[in-house]
């Protein structure tokens, strides 16, 4: 009886140097990433979610790295988790992504120096001299809600990923098989889906804005671009079915060539993301401030009211310290 291969195919001793390769670069990016985090120029908790996946891919090609030095020691509970962590990864960053999108977004219908609209203090984006430099909030629960519909898009990809990894089984279980087809074949196309209705969002923008950021819908376009690789090359090798999933052949996709496009048109690209969103600066390019726009609604001039207080008693707070700091300093060196 014929099982589903799995992408990336068994671990073999032919994994060892893409497993190594790929466990030391996420490795260095996730440090990189730590570090945007800790310094206040490039701070965003947006970036947290890269930072995770970076680690989780560091971990899973380690492990990989490891059963690739001693063959045939990869379990079904192993096979399983890096199964759904291919399933995931690119779906995480690409939810990243559409963070950004949202912020960039919301950003054009705000009014020049208003942060009456989000957690955090926004510039406007620079805009030709003709573009009316108002507040829009219709315009901005609009946005809102199309970035939660696309939400909605990469949650089903999610569950639907998920569930086909649960439903991976034995050859002799065809049901589950059959399941585990179709729901990872979903995963994949309604990914796949998500990340180009993205790019539809960014084209739209670029092109009907006149406030949008240029700067920040080229660079969240050539991410976008990157993204859909991943879930293509999936929808392409998925067909394939063996009666053995150790098998050295190209049906269990654990030639020497599928190995290699495994790792370059699945990993790079997943990894060329990470990079470029750890090279340029996220927080400045997209104007996230701390949070990025994580707001259902506008706030209520009660709430807006409470924040700027709460605002102006941590600046004066900020003052005293400094004020009693620079006093003390005068002493000592009296």
């Amino acid at each position: 009886m014929l099982i589903p291969a799995l992408v990336g195919g068994i671990t073999l001793r032919a994994d060892l140097p893409g497993a190594i390769a790929f466990a030391t670069a996420f490795a260095l990016l996730g440090t990189v990433f730590l570090w945007r985090l800790v310094d206040k120029r490039w701070r965003t908790l947006i970036l947290i979610q890269p930072l995770l996946f970076a680690v989780e891919r560091q971990v899973v090609f380690t492990l990989r790295a490891g059963m690739a030095a001693k063959p045939n020691t990869e379990s079904s509970g192993l096979s399983k988790f890096m199964q759904v962590s291919f399933t995931l990864g690119y779906l995480n960053t690409a939810d990243t992504v559409l963070k950004l999108i949202r912020t960039i977004l919301v950003n054009t219908t705000n009014a020049s120096g208003s942060a009456a609209t989000t957690d955090h203090p926004l510039s406007a984006p620079s805009a030709p001299s003709s573009a009316p430099n108002v507040d829009e909030p219709r315009r901005r629960f609009w946005y809102r809600r199309w970035s939660d519909f696309l939400q909605t898009l990469y949650f089903t990809a999610l569950v639907a990923g998920i569930l086909a990894t649960a439903h991976q089984s034995e050859a002799s279980e065809s049901g589950p098989n059959l399941a585990h087809q179709i729901e990872r074949y979903a995963s994949s196309a309604i990914g796949l889906v998500f990340i180009l209705l993205e790019i539809l969002t960014l084209l739209w923008a670029s092109k009907t804005l006149p406030r949008i950021d240029q700067r920040a819908v080229r660079f969240l376009l050539a991410l976008t671009v990157l993204l859909t690789i991943p879930p293509t090359y999936r929808l392409v090798v998925m067909r394939h079915t063996t009666p053995d999933v150790h098998a050295l052949g190209h049906q269990a996709l654990n030639t020497g060539a599928d190995k290699a496009a495994f790792y370059i048109v699945h990993m790079v690209p997943e990894w060329a993301v990470l990079l470029l969103m750890s090279v340029v600066n996220v927080r400045d390019i997209c104007q996230t401030g701390l949070k990025g726009d994580t707001r259902w609604w506008d706030e209520t001039p009660k709430e807006r009211a409470k924040r700027e207080r709460k605002e102006r008693e941590k600046t004066r707070k900020k003052a005293e310290a400094k004020n009693t700091s620079t006093i003390e300093l005068g002493l000592i060196e009296r």
